[in-house]
C-alpha cells in the first residue's frame, strides 16, 4: 500500500503452499528458444550492419495504416535492438520463476507441473514474437529509407496482434481446462 492506495503490485499473489518446481524444456521450448536468440543475433547484425549506411532522418513512427508518419534521428534505430535485447533478458529471468506467476486458477501439487509448463511455453513464444516483430520494424524501416517500401502495410497489425492474443487465448483455455 503506498499513501493509503493498492495498486495490486505490492500485495502478495501467491498461494503460500504453491509448489516450486521448474518444468522440463520439451523440443518445443528449445526451439522456441533458439528462434528467439538466432532472432535476437539477426536483429542485432542487420542494425549494425544499416546504420552507417541510414541517412539523417530515419522513420520513427508508422500509423495504424502503416505509413510513416514521424520521423527522427538514425541513432532512434538503436533503440530496437535495445528494447528487443532488455525483453529478451527479463522474459528469459521471469521464466526461471513460474511459481511466482498468476494464474487463472489455483496452483495445487497436482496441476502445478502443467500450469508452469504451458505458462512458461506462452511466455517463451511471446518473447520470440516480439523479437521477430523487432526484426521486422527495423527491416521495413531501412526498406522505407531507401525507397522500397512505403510502410509496415494495412495487414501489420491485425496480423500482429493476432500472433499475440490467439496463443494468449489458446493457453487461457488450456489453464482453465481441468484435464
Amino acid at each position: 500500500m503506498i499513501s493509503g492506495v493498492n495498486f495490486g503490485l505490492f500485495r502478495r499473489t501467491r498461494e503460500p503452499n504453491r509448489p516450486v518446481i521448474r518444468p522440463e524444456m520439451t523440443p518445443v521450448d528449445w526451439l522456441l528458444e533458439a528462434m528467439a536468440l538466432v532472432g535476437l543475433g539477426v536483429l542485432l547484425g542487420y542494425v549494425a550492419y544499416y546504420y552507417p549506411k541510414l541517412p539523417a532522418s530515419i522513420p520513427t513512427h508508422f500509423n495504424a495504416a502503416g505509413v510513416a508518419d514521424e520521423y527522427g534521428t538514425r541513432a532512434s534505430i538503436l533503440f530496437l535492438p535495445v528494447i528487443a535485447l532488455s525483453i529478451y533478458a527479463m522474459m528469459t529471468l521471469i521464466n526461471l520463476i513460474p511459481h511466482m506467476f498468476n494464474y487463472p486458477g489455483k496452483i495445487t501439487p497436482t496441476n502445478a507441473l502443467r500450469q508452469y509448463t504451458l505458462a512458461t511455453r506462452l511466455v517463451r513464444y511471446l518473447k520470440t514474437v516480439i523479437i521477430l516483430l523487432f526484426f521486422y520494424i527495423s527491416y521495413t524501416t531501412t526498406r522505407v529509407v531507401f525507397n522500397e517500401a512505403s510502410g509496415l502495410g494495412l495487414w501489420f497489425l491485425p496480423v500482429f496482434l493476432s500472433f499475440l492474443f490467439i496463443p494468449i487465448i489458446v493457453y487461457m483455455v488450456m489453464a482453465l481446462n481441468k484435464k
